[in-house]
């Protein structure tokens, strides 16, 4: 069983992932104008993930950041939800 996040946005769900770290796991919900629209968009929260972990690596050498891993086998045993994989970003807790 999967724990209940710290926070539920409308597209990220934040869970922790001790020592100081968080789980962010980006999901396929869509949302506007401060609405949550009924229908996910399939793979939208890889392809989001994929993008930020893109601009964190360009731009590592100029400003430091918080993410750690993308690789969910990085992530604590009890959060390693399958359907997360591609989706999850462990990262420093601020």
């Amino acid at each position: 069983m999967t724990p209940s996040p710290l926070y539920s946005g409308k597209v990220r769900d934040i869970y922790a992932a001790g020592d100081e770290r968080l789980l962010l796991v980006t999901s396929d919900r869509i949302s506007a104008f401060d609405v949550v629209m009924a229908e996910p968009i399939p793979d939208k929260g890889r392809v989001l993930t994929a993008m930020s972990a893109f601009w964190f690596e360009q731009f590592a050498d100029l400003v430091p950041g918080d993410v750690i891993s993308t690789d969910l086998a990085d992530a604590p045993e009890d959060l390693r939800d399958p359907s997360w994989a591609g989706r999850a970003m462990l990262c420093h807790r601020a």
